[in-house]
């Protein structure tokens, strides 16, 4: 689908996907497209222009032209792993559902307590949403391998959990995407956990895009006892 630059620029600016961009120079312009969910976004650029311009400085160092065929012309596949810079680490912190408090002693985890209608609460009566947030640093990339979650006293009532990335930021700009999704947790005990066959690459640089949240619905001031575990590579 060939489209107007700013069309194409703005898209580009709401999704992120300034890697997917590719372009080839001609003698005369430069033509742009963007491959997405199937769909391919096109303009053609000529030199000279001001849309030119814009993209020579703000767009083309951000594409990320590259050869992913092989000799045989299929396309090449990886896997991720965890080179010999970074090591693995065992995060462990025991909550309880309806307080803030942990015995986290590096700071990397906080707990925040939301109502039934998602806003933060002091209130431990009315915490529906017990929320375990994870952040090593607040722009620091890492490895996220995997984790688990503990009943460390019986349950008699639900609690189902989430586990989400950049919980804070809207969908629309690339946050708020779950790994785990209404699981309810067994009664009266429960140890569930979930690992990546290959490390899960967390970005840095962007505030907010690195935190990964637990998030605990209980009954209104359920009071219970758990254990978080994350496992990542720094």
């Amino acid at each position: 689908m060939k489209i107007d630059w700013k069309s194409l620029k703005s898209f580009i600016d709401v999704t992120k996907l300034y890697s997917y961009l590719n372009y080839i120079e001609l003698d005369t312009n430069y033509y742009v497209w963007l491959l997405y969910q199937g769909e391919s976004f096109s303009s053609s650029l000529d030199k000279g222009t001001v849309d030119c311009d814009e993209f020579i400085k703000d767009y083309m160092p951000r594409a990320l032209i590259k050869n992913d065929l092989g000799d045989d012309g299929i396309t090449i596949s990886r896997t991720m792993f965890v080179g010999k810079s970074r090591m693995m680490h065992c995060l462990f912190v025991a909550i309880t559902t309806s307080s803030t408090q942990t015995n986290d002693p590096t700071g990397m985890y906080y707990v925040v307590l939301k109502d039934s209608q998602s806003n933060i609460t002091q209130d431990p009566a009315l915490a529906v949403y017990t929320e375990i947030n994870f952040c090593p640093h607040p722009t620091a990339g890492y490895g996220l391998f995997g984790g688990s979650i503990e009943t460390l006293e019986n349950l008699d009532s639900d609690v189902i959990a989430n586990a989400l990335l950049a919980p804070d930021i809207p969908p629309e700009y690339g946050g708020h995407l779950f790994f785990i999704r209404n699981r309810l947790l067994n009664k009266p005990i429960e140890h569930f956990s979930r690992y990546a066959i290959n490390v899960g690459e967390i970005p840095g640089g962007v505030v907010g895009a690195n935190v990964v949240r637990i998030q605990l619905k209980h009954d209104a001031g359920l009071s219970r006892k758990f254990q978080i575990e994350i496992q990542y590579y720094i």
